[in-house]
């Protein structure tokens, strides 16, 4: 369990999701337990009324918290989300965001995080609280 203390590390390991070839969510900034995302705008993400689709905020908000663990456990131990709730705040409108995540407990077998999408100058859109799981390897 060797935690990710590189760029090039997380950025090939975002760029190895086959999810991210639809989404192009890019990495801003990281530390231990935290991790920004930016979301860029595209015409696919916008639902009936104009604004930006909830599932594309759930998203935002999983790869975030996904990469903030990975910031304190590495790439090898694979984390999956067992419960992500989200609370939308704002709209946003044919505009990127940015998603912000933070790790506030990790265990051996869970994490407790948060994160918040937010626009380009903070104002937040949405707030989102996970629990994420390790699956156990043939160890355990």
């Amino acid at each position: 369990m060797k935690p990710v203390t590189g760029r090039p590390e997380l950025e090939r390991w975002l760029a190895s999701a086959a999810f991210n070839a639809y989404f192009g969510f890019r990495l801003r900034e990281f530390g231990a337990g935290e991790c920004t995302i930016e979301a860029p705008f595209r015409d696919e993400f916008e639902r009936p009324g104009g604004a930006v689709s909830g599932p594309v905020f759930m998203a935002a908000a999983d790869v975030a918290i996904w990469l903030a663990v990975a910031t304190r456990r590495g790439t090898s131990e694979p984390w999956v989300t067992a419960d992500l709730k989200t609370a939308f705040l704002r709209a946003a409108r044919r505009e990127s965001f940015t998603c912000t995540a933070r790790v506030l407990k990790i265990g051996r077998q869970l994490v407790y995080a948060v994160a918040e999408c937010a626009r380009q100058e903070g104002t937040p859109l949405t707030h989102h609280t996970a629990i994420y799981v390790r699956i156990p390897d043939e160890r355990g």
